[in-house]
């Protein structure tokens, strides 16, 4: 590998940490150069008086690169010093100062601070713009499955390998199989690999390559960075990220495992990588939420702004009654449980970040309205890309994953602003989004009744509307929140009781005008649902699907009751395939008898240890005896359990055909 020297024509596929500097790993005229680049990051620090310090401040000043300089932060600027040592140096000054310091840009990524200073990210053509949406990739792109499973084995069995339009099996004992596979990376040396369970069979990858002595090409280097495994909470749910052996000059996804890449293919991950400044094989395994602090700090530094080291601006001192007036959530609407027709549903297109843009909102804006909001700024142009992207996906489905990227970013900003450890968030800017959308759709609920229009439902971000023509109110929203909508029309829709028998939130489902069956929260849209529920219910649905009219729809029940009928009848026939239940696991232990609980010992039978947030797929034997199999190796199926879900499921379906028949 040599120096790039056409910068124009080069697109930076990776880049990477050194014991100096950085490297650039870059794809010009067909060819990979490797460029290496001196770098040094340093940190900022600000003594609230430099007096009561000077003795340390002498110290530092002889042992390290020390210089004053004027820090600027989103509040305004500090007087201080930029020091060129690593984070274990800050974080001992901030022991001995009793933590009465402020530092900056202490544990930001090496190669994110270069890329931010040199204004340029991998994912992208070198010296081009980091928003562009082209999505042509000068990439070589490699498929490689293991037919093991590798949470059960450490011998992948036989590898399939797809490039170039052709398939190659490798088979044999582990050192020739591994040494094989080795050997078809280097011939073809592909850019990019897509690999299930990647994350899984890199370590045991990795691990065998060393102690057979043999040349590892999955990496460009043959160097490797690692990522820890850890569990998490996020969003009310336990996850769980593998952990994994992270290539140099190559991109090697998880296909089953990144979220990253399921949400936005290997476009949506290179867009991330290219606003983020860090590698794609780190984006791909990060959380959106990750990916858009990520990007603000890449921001930030990009415009000279310091990064917070600790967070010390979450939240104010405030009256908690003020504090009940300030903070009600989002605004939601309970709709009466029922069967409508002629029913529009009314969507804001990233509707938060919109208002954060729109009303200037930014922790430093709160007490300062008139300043220009960092937040407000950054998320500017990610959503002005996001409104592109989803133009363009209508009629160009290369432009989805890049959409999905950023819906995802969009979703989290947010969130991400009420965190306690966000860089720069603070609760109040949270609280005032949230105020701020219910007054737009309280002002939209009021402008619907006066264009004699009835609302039926409305839930944070859009609403169900019925007697009013679909164009004519989105046109007149969109003018009068400034905001760009999409709408949808239903011949007619469901809302569903809840057990107290008031209407849900979020269960629904309608037939739209384009004849599709649109369905939220029933049994064919809930992921623990086992297949053979699912198709139960898709198959009524389908049926249902033939009904314009909620008149019609009543004629259809008898044949629905077959549909049900036959389903509950053939359990004890179906495939045990078919009955596999797959649940996210919150804790290593329940500490009770009960399903989950036996999930986690069964896996443990079976030599597989689960973590907190990883996925279970298991099929229930004996529900009394609290008894599952792996479904891997089911054992017994107990019918009656899964008859109850059958029946759930049918109350779901059943409730429309009853109300029809009252219509």
């Amino acid at each position: 590998m040599t120096a790039v020297s056409d910068e124009n024509n080069s697109f930076i596929l990776d880049i990477s940490r050194s014991s100096d500097g950085i490297i650039l790993f870059e794809i010009c005229n067909g060819s990979l150069m490797c460029t290496p680049h001196e770098y040094m990051p340093q940190f900022l620090v600000s003594f609230p008086d430099p007096h009561l310090h000077y003795s340390m401040i002498e110290e530092l000043e002889s042992l390290f690169q020390m210089k004053e300089c004027c820090i600027k932060t989103i509040y305004g600027e500090l007087d201080g010093y930029a020091i060129q040592a690593g984070r274990e140096v800050a974080e001992k000054i901030e022991q001995q100062t009793r933590h009465q310091v402020k530092l900056y840009n202490v544990d930001i990524r090496p190669e994110q601070r270069y890329c931010a200073q040199h204004k340029t990210a991998p994912g992208g053509f070198a010296g081009s713009d980091r928003f562009i949406i082209d999505p042509e990739l000068p990439l070589a792109t490699m498929e490689i499955t293991c037919s093991a499973n590798p949470h059960r084995s450490d011998h992948p069995e036989s590898i399939s390998i797809t490039t170039e339009g052709r398939d190659v099996i490798l088979n044999g004992p582990l050192r020739q199989l591994i040494d094989d596979l080795f050997d078809t990376i280097q011939s073809h040396d592909p850019d990019v690999i897509l690999f299930p369970d990647y994350d899984c069979w890199s370590a045991k990858i990795c691990s065998c390559a060393r102690e057979m002595g043999l040349h590892n090409t999955l990496s460009r280097t043959g160097r490797f960075r690692s990522l820890s495994s850890r569990s998490y909470y996020s969003y009310g749910r336990m996850e769980h990220r593998l952990g994994a052996q992270m290539p140099e000059g190559r991109l090697i996804v998880d296909t089953r495992q990144s979220f990253m890449y399921r949400e936005g293919d290997i476009r949506g991950i290179l867009l991330a990588s290219r606003l983020t400044g860090l590698s794609p094989n780190l984006t791909c395994r990060l959380t959106p939420g990750t990916i858009i602090s990520s990007y603000e700090v890449y921001e930030a530094l990009s415009r000279g702004i310091a990064v917070p080291f600790r967070k010390n601006d979450a939240e104010t001192h405030r009256n908690k009654d003020d504090m009940r007036l300030e903070y009600r959530g989002g605004l939601t609407l309970q709709p009466e449980p029922g069967v409508y027709e002629g029913v529009t549903q009314i969507d804001f297109t990233s509707f938060y970040p919109s208002i954060m843009v729109k009303y200037n909102l930014s922790p430093e804006t709160l007490d300062h309205p008139k300043r220009n909001g960092f937040l407000s700024a950054v998320l500017k142009p990610v959503l002005q890309l996001r409104l592109e992207t989803k133009k363009r996906k209508k009629i160009d489905p290369r432009y989805a994953g890049m959409d999905g990227i950023l819906k995802w970013m969009l979703v989290t900003c947010f969130g991400y602003t009420g965190y306690k450890n966000a860089r720069f968030g603070r609760i109040e800017v949270h609280e005032q989004i949230t105020l701020k959308a219910t007054d737009v759709l309280q002002e939209c609920i009021t402008l619907i009744e006066t264009m004699q229009g009835k609302v039926l439902h409305g839930i944070i971000d859009c609403l169900f509307v019925q007697q009013c023509s679909p164009k004519q109110i989105a046109d007149a929203i969109e003018e009068l929140t400034e905001f760009q909508t999409e709408y949808e029309v239903y011949d007619w829709i469901v809302f569903l009781p809840q057990a107290d028998g008031t209407g849900s939130y979020s269960n629904y489902y309608g037939r739209l005008k384009s004849g599709e069956m649109k369905f939220r929260g029933v049994a064919a849209r809930r992921r623990s649902s086992p297949p053979y529920v699912q198709r139960m219910q898709h198959e009524i649905f389908h049926l249902m699907s033939c009904a314009k009219e909620i008149e019609e729809l009543g004629r259809l029940h008898s044949q629905a009751e077959k549909i049900y009928s036959r389903y509950r009848d053939e359990i004890i026939r179906a495939n045990p395939a078919d009955l596999v239940i797959t649940r996210r696991i919150g804790r290593e232990d329940y500490g009770k008898r009960c399903i989950a609980q036996a999930v986690l010992e069964t896996y443990k039978s079976h030599g597989v240890k689960l973590k907190p947030g990883m996925d279970a797929s298991y099929i229930v034997r004996d529900e009394k005896r609290t008894q599952a199999d792996p479904a891997f190796d089911p054992n017994g199926v107990d019918t009656g359990y899964y008859k109850r879900l059958i029946d759930k499921a049918w109350e779901e379906v059943n409730y429309a055909f009853r109300k029809a028949k009252e219509y």
